[in-house]
């Protein structure tokens, strides 16, 4: 399927992430650039929190029912607005920035997005191939059957709502919002076009709208920084195209993308010249955002406080320095002193916390040197995998340290540094050595530094945004033209010297786990192979359960063909003796009267057979704990006959533990 056929589905995707979260921040008083780019973080918390509130109270989670929902928060919004007077407050007009944009700096803003955010999001199409072409990397198969399980089920709730992926042997807390607006979003034919229609979504649309939103505040006196922020943001191959391709974690991305407009609308609500009824009408959008942050992924609570933190610090103590030097010093020192024990009591309970303990005690290894990370970091090569280096982005890095250089004298920025500084560190320890103790701090984000590095964006792409428009004027006064010119100029400059915005570096991480075979970390699909699993629907009965190694791709069957699978996802499902059995012992059945019992008590009526190994030149994936599964070769008679092939798999009808002698 083509791009061009999935086109209303994505503009419908595009409109439901932005719109709801736009209209309930603009009723509250937050307007132009800020309320667009904050505007999907809110509506990713409400979504998820009517997802939960549906999940308890039994009501299918519908498009309908989702639209009723947001409609029903959108006139609550209206109501509290009107009741604060925020709505028309003049001071929402400029709470994104010292002054409004004039019509021809917005007018700026659309070719540098058109430019940027396009290039983000054909270079995703380009490497994807088709829309529904699916992506092989670990983590898509989770999330695509995730999604297909919710529109069956009708549950998108984080408490428990995934549980048919666990065989629903286990109902578990898993952030589902980004699996619920998909499952629902309109105008696609099946769960892989919608999947990955929301990278495009989250890529060009929500991450860069967030950094719109942010340079607006972080830069309040100038356009430019904002007019440049698309271009730059699309120069780094880190996120997106890493996050939804090769880590395929969309979950953990859709929360990424949502962290910058979400500490804009946090900066926009601490501004000092706003009256209490606009602190606490942007206090309630900004309670909002952050929910929807965090109820995307559950790191995104570190996220912010990673980015968020150095910026809270700074606003705090320079309120203390002024009660200090208004005569209040024991007072001031005392709430410094508050502050820095909360910040620590915090940490402390996040790090023995349960649920996050988990998350930090899971074992990665790392590199034995710094220098291999700190290089990557310099040039935005990918922390995951071995790629060849087909472009590099050294000049949006020296723009960095221009910025750094000039925060010396921008003094609202420096909090920009400081969290630049800890994101690196952070990712550092993830990449390197794995005795180091400090290490651990990296757990918030599963100690995987290709996803720590997705933060040094945020911080490092608002600075090189206001040294580019520091050079642009500079540029232009040279030059005796005005600031457009320089900025123009700029802008193709950065487009030679990254090889066309890293075209064909996005390109090939994209399609890694989609096109290019052999695929990353292992083939699990031939193109034959798909085009069997997509006619297995009219091949396999209603009643279908199909088994086969999950690595081999029998998985894929559930979401594209709605057939039934013992295992719908890669990794082992607890507390299920008999999916364990089948794992290790299968090849048996004939002389284990244990795996026929597994057969029946699961079900077992189709077996999916795939003879590509990982020595063959499309190095197929290989998992160690399937051995029972792995390169299973049925043979035409009683017990098997075949029903389709494709490539190196095939489809066999299993009558083998049909009889009760086995």
């Amino acid at each position: 399927m083509s791009w061009w056929q999935v086109l209303p589905g994505l503009v419908g995707l595009v409109l439901l992430w932005m719109l709801p979260g736009y209209a309930v921040l603009r009723l509250l008083g937050v307007r132009g650039l800020l309320a667009w780019g904050a505007g999907p973080a809110v509506t990713t918390g409400l979504s998820g929190v009517l997802a939960i509130g549906y999940g308890l109270l039994g009501v299918p989670w519908r498009l309908w029912a989702l639209l009723l929902g947001l409609l029903l928060v959108v006139a609550v919004a209206a109501l509290v607005g009107r009741l604060l007077g925020s709505t028309t407050d003049p001071a929402g007009v400029t709470v994104a920035g010292e002054r409004r944009l004039r019509p021809v700096e917005r007018l700026w803003l659309v070719p540098t997005w058109a430019l940027g955010g396009g290039v983000l999001a054909a270079t995703m199409m380009t490497g994807m191939g088709r829309a529904d072409q699916p992506g092989q990397a670990w983590d898509a198969v989770f999330h695509y059957n995730a999604v297909w399980s919710i529109t069956q089920t009708g549950n998108a709730s984080s408490l428990g709502g995934l549980s048919p992926m666990y065989a629903d042997l286990a109902a578990p807390f898993y952030p589902a919002v980004w699996h619920g607006i998909v499952a629902v979003a309109p105008g696609f034919p099946g769960v892989t076009e919608a999947a990955n229609s929301s990278s495009i979504v989250i890529g060009a649309v929500i991450w860069i709208a967030g950094l719109v939103a942010l340079a607006r505040v972080v830069w309040p006196a100038r356009a430019l920084p904002a007019v440049l922020v698309p271009v730059l943001a699309a120069s780094f191959v880190t996120f997106p195209a890493i996050a939804v391709s090769m880590l395929a974690v969309w979950p953990f991305a859709l929360s990424t993308a949502l962290v910058p407009g979400t500490i804009a609308l946090l900066i926009a609500t601490l501004r000092r010249v706003l009256s209490w009824r606009m602190h606490l009408s942007l206090g309630l959008g900004l309670a909002w955002a952050v929910a929807g942050v965090v109820l995307a992924h559950p790191s995104g609570l570190f996220s912010l406080l990673l980015l968020g933190l150095p910026l809270l610090t700074v606003l705090l103590f320079r309120q203390l320095r002024r009660q200090a030097r208004a005569g209040r010093r024991v007072q001031a020192w005392v709430l410094a002193a508050i502050w820095v024990l909360a910040v620590v009591g915090v940490l402390t309970f996040l790090v023995n916390f349960g649920p996050v303990r988990s998350i930090m005690d899971y074992e990665r290894g790392g590199q034995e040197s710094y220098l291999p990370g700190m290089g990557s970091l310099i040039v935005d090569h990918p922390l995951v995998y071995v790629y060849k280096t087909t472009s590099v982005n050294l000049v949006v890095t020296l723009l960095v340290w221009l910025g750094i250089v000039l925060s010396v004298r921008w003094r609202h920025a420096r909090w920009l540094v400081v969290a630049l500084v800890g994101a690196v560190v952070l990712t550092l320890l993830a990449a390197g050595p794995a005795d180091n103790p400090l290490r651990v701090l990296a757990g918030f984000w599963y100690t995987q530094a290709s996803r720590l590095n997705q933060l040094v964006l945020v911080p490092a792409i608002m600075l090189a945004a206001g040294a580019g428009a520091w050079l642009a004027s500079r540029i232009g006064r040279s030059l005796g033209a005005p600031v457009q010119v320089g900025a123009a100029i700029l802008v193709v400059l950065l487009v030679v010297l990254t090889s066309g915005l890293r075209w064909t570096s996005h390109v090939q991480v994209m399609a890694s786990t989609y096109t290019t075979y052999p695929i990353a970390w292992g083939t699990m699909l031939e193109p034959e192979e798909i085009e069997m699993i997509d006619r297995a629907a009219e091949v396999l009965p209603d009643d279908a359960m199909v088994l086969g190694e999950p690595v081999a791709g029998s998985p894929y069957l559930l979401h594209r063909a709605g057939v039934q699978v013992v295992f719908p996802q890669l990794s082992p499902i607890r507390d299920s003796p008999e999916r364990r059995i089948l794992e290790q012992r299968f090849d048996q059945w004939r002389t284990d009267p244990a795996v026929c019992e597994a057969v029946r008590a699961l079900g077992v009526t189709h077996v999916y057979a795939d003879s590509l190994s990982f020595y063959d030149e499309a190095n197929a994936k290989y998992e160690p704990t399937t051995q029972g599964l792995y390169l299973f070769e049925p043979t035409e008679g009683d017990d098997f006959r075949k029903v389709d092939e494709g490539g190196s798999a095939s489809l066999w009808e299993f009558h083998g533990c049909a009889g009760g002698d086995r």
